[in-house]
């Protein structure tokens, strides 16, 4: 039977379950809406009326910006969201089928209304819509038509005003560039028949001749921008008019107004030539990991200028060679000496491949966070560091995720690594093996905290001269793990199954691993009548016992002592993988030989390989026939796996399938990889949850439009939301709290903890600040980071999960550093949860978050009794 023969009532109903289950819903009967008009918007009936509202997925609070979530979930792509997206489509043809609008009078069918700008007979006009037909199916099943409404939705009251009366314009805007249109339109403003322009009437030089328009024609300025260049111009404009004094003073620079056109000329034209398969007229809302946006908005800008190390001299040599050695390095000349600017950085990078592109982004966004400041005589270390970060990328983020900050720490580094790179066949796999291993070990080591970051530097530097001798390499680290290592890291203080008669490497590193033992004075927690200790090596160290022994193995103290370098490999690779692996009785251990099955770049075709493979940050594979298994490097082999960390409390439901985009599910997989549970302290997490109360009470105190207003403003929200929110005000006042996430409450409540403390409870960040750390998210609005789906890019804007555990755990008295084992658990049930309506669906993510109950956390915490940190007393 075929869709078209339900009744509209009937169809929506059996839509709605998949779509949103357990939302809130109107009561049969309620009358539409009967509030004053608003000008600039009108009210918009929902055609089948709140059954087919709720069928769409949309929410109450919702109402004000349903148009502009529409247009993203009936025109984004997503492979997790296909089949909600292609439902809705489904929905909005029906809908539009004759004899629909009578169901919206229907019992159980309420009517509801939604905001939509200017006045309905526009967009009748502009569809040529007969008076009997409905406007909401039409206008949500022609895409040129609805990516206009969705701008003038976000755009300001003067740009509604002029779209209002100059119809000729909005007809052009749907028939020329409804893409560039949308895009543009939350930035374009204009006072006194004049647009406001980005950098204010200083710049209007600039975008007049950008435009090739006068900004005393406004009409014919919006055309220009939104039109030029395939729509680039819009994107271009859009960026700039989002960034505050000090970038945009990076982006324009401090010189005479000519000078400031040519730069501008320069910089755009990085824009212009980004990506030239993207269209942006056929993908609005799409965009690129590296594209010119990431550069003008994450590279670190400081006083108006980019911030160091900044030489032009320094960039032209990094991004024109793939490697710098030593020698080298002293021989490159050192001019031109002037900063680099945004435009000189934007094209630079966009002028590479694809690869190569992401790779020179990342390279100065590592460098700014880790070399902010170069001496003279540290310029050749970070030369040949920096130089080294193309082929040995898994390196440098290691040492950086030690806090190790000396540039001649990562130059010996690379080098040694380069070492390795120079062994033949078979003998280059175990040295592999033997070098990353032993980074490996330091690495988790210093993740425990079982040594301080400069012991890790110390011992990152031995291996690096033991590297550099002539003795085959397997044999050097083994050397240096019997010596240096095992002096460097606690007594052992607990004998195991791999305790040899004479020697105990393998269970004093395991140890290590674990973390140092609890402190005599470690809190304890009163649970359900019985009374913990809250241990967090005790846990860890049953963890990776339970995995160690299921892991094929010579084992390593046997292996040391035959100094054979095969043996010495075959033990260091699953010592390495035993952390990493999660659930001792999860899926990847019902093969022993996973730890086996890793690929470097000698186990790949050639011609499948890529430089660096053997060092590049870790990523799982499957497919071509081949079992399911690791490639790259094994440092940060714990983000690489970050998933097998996860685990689901015993359920008598199988779990919805996953609607969040594949890689923003491994952000907030490897945000609990990343936050270290032994930084977690409960005095920062209650100053956190204290600063979510104030900004609540602020919230609930603001009772008038202007005051929740400013807000939202704060808060730096979506555009389209507080562009609507007089709407939505005078229709819901009940919603205003609920449009506030809990990271709005959070910086809304101005938390007073400096700003690495905020960080420890943040996202990983990786994607925007080559780090493999966490970091706390600046208020921004959600759509600026939408598009990149193949980065993770919106998870890195959600850390409302985190934050909700920390309330939690405040209110059960728990102690902070349970937070990232609880988040082993709450993340799972997240990601299959979130009903995402489209790649980006940031407001499904957070409301989500704010969902989670008390109850589920309790069973959270009764899991981890026991068995995990929390231990019998």
């Amino acid at each position: 039977m075929g869709l078209r023969r339900f009744p509209i009532v009937v169809l929506v109903v059996l839509l709605a379950a998949p779509v949103l289950v357990g939302a809130p819903v109107w009561q049969a009967g309620r009358a539409p809406d009967t509030a004053a008009s608003v000008p600039g918007f009108f009210d918009l009936p929902v055609t089948g009326g709140g059954d087919a509202y709720q069928a769409l997925g949309l929410l109450p609070e919702e109402r004000g910006v349903a148009l502009s979530l529409l247009t993203r979930q009936l025109h984004s792509q997503g492979a997790g969201t296909a089949e909600r997206s292609m439902a809705a489509r489904r929905l909005a043809v029906l809908l539009g089928a004759p004899g629909t609008a009578a169901a919206a009078a229907a019992p159980g069918s309420a009517p509801i209304s939604i905001a939509a700008p200017l006045m309905a007979d526009h967009w009748r006009d502009l569809l040529e819509l007969p008076g009997h037909a409905e406007l909401f199916p039409a206008l949500i099943a022609n895409r040129s038509v609805l990516l206009v409404a969705a701008g003038a939705l976000a755009g300001d009251a003067s740009l509604r005003a002029l779209l209002e009366r100059d119809r000729g314009l909005l007809r052009f805007l749907a028939r020329t560039a409804p893409g560039g249109f949308w895009l543009a339109a939350r930035s374009l403003r204009i006072q006194d028949d004049r647009m406001v322009v980005p950098g204010g009437t200083a710049a209007e030089p600039i975008w007049e001749a950008l435009a090739m328009e006068r900004v005393t024609k406004p009409a014919d300025f919006i055309r220009a921008i939104v039109s030029r260049d395939a729509g680039r111009l819009a994107w271009f404009f859009d960026v700039i008019a989002g960034m505050d004094a000090n970038r945009l003073a990076a982006a324009f620079g401090s010189g005479p107004i000519d000078a400031q056109v040519e730069q501008a000329r320069a910089f755009y034209a990085a824009f212009r030539a980004a990506d030239q398969n993207w269209r942006l007229e056929d993908h609005p809302f799409l965009r690129g990991v590296a594209d010119p946006w990431m550069v003008a908005t994450q590279v670190e800008v400081r006083n108006g200028e980019v911030a160091g190390p900044a030489w032009q001299w320094l960039w032209e040599a990094l991004f024109d060679r793939s490697e710098i050695p030593r020698r080298r390095a002293g021989s490159i000349r050192r001019v031109p000496a002037f900063p680099v600017t945004l435009a000189w950085l934007s094209q630079k990078i966009v002028e590479a491949s694809p690869f190569e592109r992401r790779n020179r982004f990342e390279m100065v966004r590592f460098a700014q966070a880790v070399f902010p400041r170069v001496r003279d005589e540290d310029i050749a270390d970070v030369l040949v560091a920096l130089g080294g970060y193309r082929r040995y990328q898994a390196v440098l983020l290691t040492l950086d995720r030690m806090d190790i900050t000396a540039p001649k720490t990562f130059a010996r580094a690379v080098e040694a690594a380069r070492r390795i790179d120079e062994r033949p066949g078979r003998e280059q796999r175990d040295s592999l093996i033997a070098l990353q291993g032993a980074l490996a070990i330091v690495e988790r080591a210093r993740i425990t905290r079982a040594i301080d970051a400069a012991t890790a530097e110390r011992l990152v530097l031995s291996l690096a001269d033991a590297v550099d001798r002539d003795a085959p390499i397997p044999a050097a680290a083994a050397h240096w793990i019997t010596t240096s290592l095992i002096d460097a890291l606690p007594p052992l203080i607990q004998p195991d199954q791999w305790t040899g008669p004479g020697t105990a490497y393998e269970s004093k590193i395991l140890q290590a691993m674990a973390g140092p033992p609890s402190e005599p004075d470690a809190p304890t927690v009163e649970w359900e009548g019985l009374s913990y200790r809250v241990d967090l090596a005790a846990g860890e160290r049953q963890r990776l016992a339970r995995i160690r022994e299921q892991i094929d193995s010579p084992g390593l103290d046997a292996a040391l002592s035959s100094g054979q370098p095969r043996q010495i490999a075959d033990a260091l690779l699953p010592l390495v993988y035993t952390p990493a692996l999660g659930d001792p009785e999860g899926q990847a251990l019902l093969s022993t030989d996973i730890a086996t099955r890793h690929e470097f770049a000698q186990d790949v075709p050639i011609g499948a390989r890529r430089e660096g493979l053997s060092w590049a940050r870790p990523r799982d594979q499957v497919g071509d026939g081949d079992p399911w298994h690791i490639q790259g490097s094994i440092l940060g082999l714990d983000l690489g796996l970050a998933r097998l960390a996860l685990r689901r409390i015993a359920d008598n439901e199988m779990p919805a399938a996953p609607t969040i985009n594949l890689n923003d599910q491994l952000t907030l997989a490897r945000t609990i990889a990343a936050l270290n549970p032994r930084e977690m302290r409960d005095p920062d997490r209650d100053r956190l949850v204290e600063a979510i109360a104030r900004g609540r009470q602020r919230v609930a105190a603001a009772t008038t439009l202007p005051a929740i207003a400013a807000l939202a403003e704060e808060a730096r929200m979506s555009r389209v939301l507080r562009e609507t929110l007089p709407w939505l005000f005078q229709r819901a006042p009940e919603s205003m709290t609920s449009l506030f996430a809990l990271r709005d409450l959070m910086w809304l409540g101005k938390p007073d903890l400096p700003t690495a403390a905020l960080d420890r409870w943040g996202v990983y960040g990786e994607v925007l600040n080559s780090r493999l750390k966490p970091v706390m998210p600046p208020p921004a609005p959600w759509e600026d980071f939408g598009g990149r789906a193949d980065g993770g890019v919106i998870g890195t804007q959600t850390p409302d999960l985190t934050l909700r555990m920390a309330e939690e755990t405040a209110r059960l008295r728990l102690p902070a550093r349970l937070v990232p084992a609880l988040l082993t658990f709450a993340t799972q049930d997240y990601w299959h949860d979130v009903l995402a309506r489209f790649p980006d669906d940031w407001p499904a993510m957070t409301r989500q978050a704010l969902a989670l109950s008390p109850r589920r956390v309790e069973d959270y915490v009764a899991a981890l009794a026991g068995g995990g940190p929390l231990r019998p007393r």
